[in-house]
Protein backbone atom coordinates (compact mmCIF):
# COMPACT_ATOMS: atom_id res chain seq x y z
CA UNK A 1 0.00 0.00 0.00
CA UNK A 2 1.60 3.40 -0.75
CA UNK A 3 1.98 6.36 0.75
CA UNK A 4 -0.28 8.31 -0.98
CA UNK A 5 -3.34 5.65 -0.86
CA UNK A 6 -2.68 5.60 3.22
CA UNK A 7 -2.98 9.07 3.55
CA UNK A 8 -6.27 8.91 1.56
CA UNK A 9 -7.68 6.27 3.90
CA UNK A 10 -6.53 8.10 7.17
CA UNK A 11 -8.59 11.16 5.94
CA UNK A 12 -12.06 8.76 5.21
CA UNK A 13 -11.78 7.76 8.63
CA UNK A 14 -10.88 10.89 10.18
CA UNK A 15 -13.93 12.21 7.95
CA UNK A 16 -16.13 10.03 8.76
CA UNK A 17 -15.85 10.38 12.92
CA UNK A 18 -15.69 13.98 11.85
CA UNK A 19 -19.48 13.63 10.30
CA UNK A 20 -20.32 11.91 13.70
CA UNK A 21 -19.22 15.14 15.46
CA UNK A 22 -16.07 13.76 16.41
CA UNK A 23 -12.31 14.86 16.73
CA UNK A 24 -9.17 12.97 17.18
CA UNK A 25 -6.44 14.41 19.49
CA UNK A 26 -2.98 12.89 19.33
CA UNK A 27 -1.37 12.98 22.85
CA UNK A 28 2.73 12.83 22.91
CA UNK A 29 3.27 14.68 25.88
CA UNK A 30 2.90 11.67 28.62
CA UNK A 31 2.66 13.79 31.43
CA UNK A 32 -0.86 15.03 30.46
CA UNK A 33 -2.13 11.61 29.52
CA UNK A 34 -3.20 10.37 33.17
CA UNK A 35 -5.60 13.80 33.07
CA UNK A 36 -7.30 13.38 30.09
CA UNK A 37 -7.66 9.67 30.35
CA UNK A 38 -9.48 10.49 33.69
CA UNK A 39 -11.94 12.88 31.57
CA UNK A 40 -12.58 9.72 29.60
CA UNK A 41 -13.30 7.41 32.31
CA UNK A 42 -10.16 5.88 33.05
CA UNK A 43 -8.63 6.05 36.42
CA UNK A 44 -5.34 4.00 36.02
CA UNK A 45 -2.69 3.19 33.23
CA UNK A 46 -1.42 -0.38 32.53
CA UNK A 47 1.83 -1.19 33.51
CA UNK A 48 3.08 -1.25 30.01
CA UNK A 49 1.62 2.67 29.52
CA UNK A 50 2.18 3.67 32.81
CA UNK A 51 3.99 7.59 32.67
CA UNK A 52 6.35 7.18 35.23
CA UNK A 53 8.06 4.70 32.61
CA UNK A 54 11.47 6.48 31.76
CA UNK A 55 11.92 4.47 28.30
CA UNK A 56 9.00 5.89 26.75
CA UNK A 57 9.48 8.92 24.62
CA UNK A 58 7.43 9.99 21.18
CA UNK A 59 8.65 7.46 18.73
CA UNK A 60 7.69 4.88 20.62
CA UNK A 61 4.39 5.28 22.20
CA UNK A 62 1.48 7.73 21.49
CA UNK A 63 -2.33 8.07 22.97
CA UNK A 64 -4.94 8.92 20.74
CA UNK A 65 -8.28 10.44 22.56
CA UNK A 66 -11.95 11.64 20.96
CA UNK A 67 -14.02 14.80 21.64
CA UNK A 68 -17.39 15.28 21.25
CA UNK A 69 -18.59 18.45 21.57
CA UNK A 70 -15.53 19.84 23.83
CA UNK A 71 -15.55 16.26 26.21
CA UNK A 72 -13.10 13.70 26.12
CA UNK A 73 -15.60 10.34 25.99
CA UNK A 74 -12.81 8.40 25.13
CA UNK A 75 -9.41 7.33 24.27
CA UNK A 76 -6.54 4.22 23.65
CA UNK A 77 -3.01 4.05 23.34
CA UNK A 78 0.10 1.85 21.24
CA UNK A 79 3.45 1.04 21.24
CA UNK A 80 6.25 0.11 19.87
CA UNK A 81 7.60 -3.59 20.66
CA UNK A 82 10.66 -3.75 18.31
CA UNK A 83 11.50 -7.51 19.34
CA UNK A 84 14.87 -7.95 17.02
CA UNK A 85 15.39 -12.00 17.98
CA UNK A 86 13.76 -12.53 20.64
CA UNK A 87 10.21 -14.12 20.37
CA UNK A 88 6.63 -12.64 21.00
CA UNK A 89 6.37 -15.59 23.78
CA UNK A 90 9.99 -14.63 25.54
CA UNK A 91 8.83 -11.01 25.41
CA UNK A 92 5.65 -11.58 27.12
CA UNK A 93 6.60 -13.92 29.68
CA UNK A 94 10.06 -11.58 30.78
CA UNK A 95 7.72 -8.42 30.83
CA UNK A 96 5.10 -9.78 32.67
CA UNK A 97 7.00 -10.95 35.68
CA UNK A 98 8.28 -6.81 36.27
CA UNK A 99 4.73 -5.77 35.42
CA UNK A 100 2.64 -7.66 37.62
CA UNK A 101 4.71 -9.31 40.00
CA UNK A 102 3.02 -11.26 42.94
CA UNK A 103 4.40 -13.33 45.73
CA UNK A 104 4.48 -16.61 43.70
CA UNK A 105 6.62 -14.39 40.76
CA UNK A 106 3.53 -13.56 38.90
CA UNK A 107 3.38 -12.81 34.98
CA UNK A 108 2.80 -15.06 32.21
CA UNK A 109 3.59 -19.02 32.51
CA UNK A 110 2.97 -20.01 28.59
CA UNK A 111 2.00 -18.14 25.20
CA UNK A 112 -0.16 -20.00 22.69
CA UNK A 113 2.02 -21.77 19.88
CA UNK A 114 0.61 -19.66 17.43
CA UNK A 115 2.05 -16.31 18.77
CA UNK A 116 5.24 -17.79 19.27
CA UNK A 117 5.77 -19.20 16.12
CA UNK A 118 4.10 -16.71 13.84
CA UNK A 119 4.37 -12.95 16.00
CA UNK A 120 7.73 -11.77 15.22
CA UNK A 121 9.40 -8.21 14.65
CA UNK A 122 8.53 -5.08 14.90
CA UNK A 123 5.23 -4.69 17.00
CA UNK A 124 2.53 -2.38 17.32
CA UNK A 125 0.91 -3.19 20.86
CA UNK A 126 -2.63 -1.57 21.25
CA UNK A 127 -4.07 -0.97 24.94
CA UNK A 128 -5.61 1.38 27.16
CA UNK A 129 -9.22 1.10 24.74
CA UNK A 130 -11.77 3.03 27.21
CA UNK A 131 -15.05 5.40 26.35
CA UNK A 132 -17.29 6.95 28.94
CA UNK A 133 -20.70 4.74 29.53
CA UNK A 134 -23.14 5.43 27.04
CA UNK A 135 -20.44 7.38 24.72
CA UNK A 136 -19.30 4.32 22.56
CA UNK A 137 -21.94 5.23 19.87
CA UNK A 138 -22.64 3.04 17.02
CA UNK A 139 -19.53 0.92 15.87
CA UNK A 140 -19.05 2.09 12.42
CA UNK A 141 -19.55 5.26 13.35
CA UNK A 142 -17.00 5.33 16.04
CA UNK A 143 -14.92 2.43 17.28
CA UNK A 144 -13.95 1.15 13.88
CA UNK A 145 -12.55 4.40 12.54
CA UNK A 146 -10.94 5.11 15.56
CA UNK A 147 -9.03 1.39 15.72
CA UNK A 148 -7.86 1.79 12.09
CA UNK A 149 -6.63 5.09 12.55
CA UNK A 150 -4.40 3.39 14.93
CA UNK A 151 -2.76 1.25 12.43
CA UNK A 152 -2.13 3.54 9.65
CA UNK A 153 -0.50 5.79 11.97
CA UNK A 154 1.55 3.12 13.53
CA UNK A 155 2.40 1.45 9.84
CA UNK A 156 3.55 5.01 9.52
CA UNK A 157 5.80 5.81 12.22
CA UNK A 158 7.01 2.86 12.75
CA UNK A 159 7.16 0.70 10.01
CA UNK A 160 5.33 -2.54 12.06
CA UNK A 161 4.80 -5.92 10.97
CA UNK A 162 2.08 -6.74 13.14
CA UNK A 163 -0.67 -4.88 15.07
CA UNK A 164 -2.23 -6.19 18.07
CA UNK A 165 -4.39 -6.68 21.60
CA UNK A 166 -6.06 -8.46 24.13
CA UNK A 167 -9.11 -8.43 24.53
CA UNK A 168 -11.10 -10.06 27.45
CA UNK A 169 -13.93 -13.09 26.25
CA UNK A 170 -16.72 -10.91 26.60
CA UNK A 171 -15.12 -8.82 23.53
CA UNK A 172 -14.60 -11.14 21.48
CA UNK A 173 -18.31 -12.62 22.21
CA UNK A 174 -19.43 -9.01 20.39
CA UNK A 175 -16.45 -10.04 18.07
CA UNK A 176 -15.03 -6.88 18.66
CA UNK A 177 -12.48 -8.04 16.81
CA UNK A 178 -13.70 -7.58 13.88
CA UNK A 179 -14.99 -3.73 14.51
CA UNK A 180 -11.08 -3.21 15.33
CA UNK A 181 -10.02 -4.22 11.65
CA UNK A 182 -7.92 -7.48 13.18
CA UNK A 183 -8.00 -10.68 10.93
CA UNK A 184 -6.39 -13.12 13.63
CA UNK A 185 -8.32 -14.30 16.78
CA UNK A 186 -6.57 -16.89 18.96
CA UNK A 187 -8.22 -18.12 22.42
CA UNK A 188 -6.41 -18.67 25.39
CA UNK A 189 -3.37 -16.44 24.12
CA UNK A 190 -1.83 -16.16 27.54
CA UNK A 191 -1.65 -18.48 30.68
CA UNK A 192 -1.19 -16.29 33.84
CA UNK A 193 0.27 -17.60 37.08
CA UNK A 194 -1.78 -18.33 39.62
CA UNK A 195 -3.22 -15.73 41.10
CA UNK A 196 -4.09 -13.92 38.00
CA UNK A 197 -3.48 -10.03 37.78
CA UNK A 198 -7.05 -8.35 38.98
CA UNK A 199 -7.26 -6.66 35.21
CA UNK A 200 -5.95 -9.64 32.99
CA UNK A 201 -6.83 -13.15 32.44
CA UNK A 202 -5.63 -16.53 31.04
CA UNK A 203 -9.15 -15.73 29.15
CA UNK A 204 -8.25 -13.01 26.56
CA UNK A 205 -7.88 -13.15 23.09
CA UNK A 206 -4.86 -12.59 21.01
CA UNK A 207 -6.60 -10.31 18.08
CA UNK A 208 -3.76 -8.62 15.32
CA UNK A 209 -3.37 -8.78 11.87
CA UNK A 210 -0.06 -9.13 9.80
CA UNK A 211 1.39 -6.16 7.80
CA UNK A 212 0.10 -7.75 4.69
CA UNK A 213 -3.50 -8.23 6.37
CA UNK A 214 -3.60 -4.77 7.51
CA UNK A 215 -3.18 -3.22 4.11
CA UNK A 216 -5.03 -5.17 2.41
CA UNK A 217 -8.38 -4.49 5.49
CA UNK A 218 -6.99 -0.75 4.83
CA UNK A 219 -7.20 -1.23 0.88
CA UNK A 220 -10.69 -2.71 1.29
CA UNK A 221 -12.18 0.49 3.21
CA UNK A 222 -10.51 2.97 1.06
CA UNK A 223 -12.85 1.25 -1.99
CA UNK A 224 -15.31 1.87 -0.44
CA UNK A 225 -14.55 6.05 0.57
CA UNK A 226 -16.10 8.31 -1.79
CA UNK A 227 -12.95 10.94 -1.55
CA UNK A 228 -11.79 10.60 -4.72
Amino acid sequence: MNSLDMGKTLSGYLHTLSQAGLQVEMFTDFEKVPETAALSGRQFQMPGFAIERTDHTENSAFWLFLKENGTYIGGAAAMLQDLGRETLADFLMRTSRHQFPNPAGGGVESVAEPLAREVSGRLAYIGELNFLPGRRGKRAERLAPFMRIFQILAIQKWDVDWIYAFIPDRHMQARLDLVYGFTRAIPRAQKWRAPEPEVRSSTEWFVGSSRLEMEHMLLSDLAEFDIL
